[in-house]
């Protein structure tokens, strides 16, 4: 198919210029793995060396590559972050989860002994009696097991009834176990059993780890106040109520934080792009945060993906002008100053071949969508018109040539609809007298038949 063909291309500058938005966008997932990593646990090195090299690897492979492959590789390199650090994420919440039950077993632990110790009539010294009241009003306590476990002594080393004393027995062995984890005795506590106990340790250990103690304070009163309540069917109702109010609120956290971390994403590419014209867009996007309303966040993720479509459409279409001419130039074809804005404001641009006098060929079509016509074209109409097939089979060959060079370039360059030698009569288009004007020549199509 030699004759008038329809081509969709890109050129490598507007390839490129995808895969280095593609980086932007992984450096900026490796640096908050490497920031959210290190706030959680201490970071191995060999796999910070490891996830480094693979970024590095892929810097390199920026400036050449298909890319296709290239997404492919960013792609998998990005889900590899985000489930290593979903996995270390939930091992964190789990520790938290842990340090929350044996505080809660420490404190019920306290209430039994102080009762123990009441019951026996047992004194112990002023220090030990509000530690373990702290404990058991649920405070945090530095050595909390060190106060349960001198409490214990006081109650063994007294000399109390036979019944007495065989409580006191149990409450030693099963605080002695618990302290060091060989017993479930205390798991198994009523409270404790309460799988909305579990829901909710886990809801406040993810607030507390991701979102910070603050976000948190407030569904720990809850808590607290629902686990003081004496009346069971009330303090049924506030926990049943403190599952769904959690619930809510960690589905909520984790749709804002991936909202916001789309948006700022997006924000450091649009920057490094087009940060001059983008001020105000950029200057709403850096004062976004999780309290940001969920659909300003998506508005302003989608304003910032439309502005950096928008400025690489419009350097793209530059990029495919100037590719084409220069290729076509370095095919023997007159380009002159002149003709790229020519194409972009008329929408087409004739360059004469000075080898076949009187013929030329014709660029037109829309360079921001990347679709273009390509066809020979005769600028005389007195002419002998048994040379046009031999024409369009030149012009078959110079564009063979055409598309592997910039092929070879790293553009792409490929067919949508070709129509075959004499299938249309060849485009005549008005001669005019200087050739750096041949881009503004009106045209006239006797029997032209258009491509779509």
């Amino acid at each position: 198919m030699s004759g008038p063909k329809v081509v969709r291309f890109q050129s490598e500058a507007e390839l490129r210029a995808l895969r280095e938005d593609m980086l932007r966008i992984l450096e900026r997932e490796v640096l908050r793995w490497q920031e959210r990593a290190l706030r959680l646990k201490a970071l191995e090195q060999a796999q910070l060396a490891a996830v480094l090299a693979r970024r590095d690897a892929l810097r390199a492979a920026v400036t050449k590559g298909d890319n296709a492959l290239y997404a492919y590789q960013v792609k998998a390199e990005t889900a590899w972050l985000r489930a290593d650090l979903a996995e270390r994420e939930e091992h964190a919440i789990e520790q938290r989860i842990a340090q929350r039950q044996r505080a809660r077993r420490q404190q019920q632990n306290a209430v039994i002994v102080i009762k123990a110790l009441q019951a026996g009539g047992v004194a112990v010294d002023a220090d030990l009696s509000q530690a373990l009241d702290r404990l058991a009003e649920g405070s945090p306590e530095a050595d909390a097991e060190g106060v349960l476990a001198r409490a214990t002594l006081a109650l063994s080393s007294r000399d109390q009834s036979e019944e007495l004393s065989q409580a006191q027995r149990a409450i030693a062995e099963a605080l002695r176990e618990d302290a060091t984890g060989s017993s479930t005795a205390w798991h198994a506590a009523p409270a404790e059993r309460d799988p909305r106990l579990q829901r909710i340790d886990r809801h406040i250990a993810e607030l507390q780890l991701l979102q910070g103690a603050v976000s948190a304070r407030t569904f720990q009163d809850a808590l607290r106040a629902a686990e003081a309540e004496p009346d069971v069917q009330r303090r049924n109702l506030l926990l049943d109520s403190l599952v769904l109010d959690l619930g809510s609120a960690a589905d909520t956290f984790r749709q804002q934080r991936d909202h916001l971390t789309h948006l700022q994403d997006l924000a450091h590419v649009l920057s490094t792009l087009d940060a001059d014209s983008q001020g105000d867009l950029l200057r709403e996007a850096a004062a976004a945060d999780a309290s940001t309303p969920a659909a300003r966040l998506l508005a302003l993720a989608d304003a910032c993906q439309h502005a950096i479509d928008h400025y690489h459409q419009r350097q793209a279409a530059s990029s495919r002008r100037a590719a084409l001419l220069a290729g076509l130039a370095e095919l023997g074809y007159e380009v002159h100053e002149g003709m790229e804005t020519a194409w972009s404001d008329q929408g087409r641009v004739v360059l004469r071949r000075p080898a076949s006098p009187g013929y030329g060929v014709e660029l037109g079509g829309n360079a921001a969508n990347g679709r273009l016509q390509v066809r020979a074209v005769a600028m005389n109409t007195e002419r002998d018109r048994s040379r046009d097939r031999d024409v369009e089979a030149i012009w078959c060959g110079d564009f063979s040539r055409l598309k592997a060079q910039l092929n070879a370039q790293g553009s792409d360059l490929q067919v949508e609809r070709a129509l075959g030698v004499g299938e249309v009569p060849l485009k005549e288009v008005e001669a005019v007298a200087e050739p750096a004007r041949s881009a503004s020549a009106t045209s006239r199509r006797p029997g032209d038949r258009r491509l779509r």
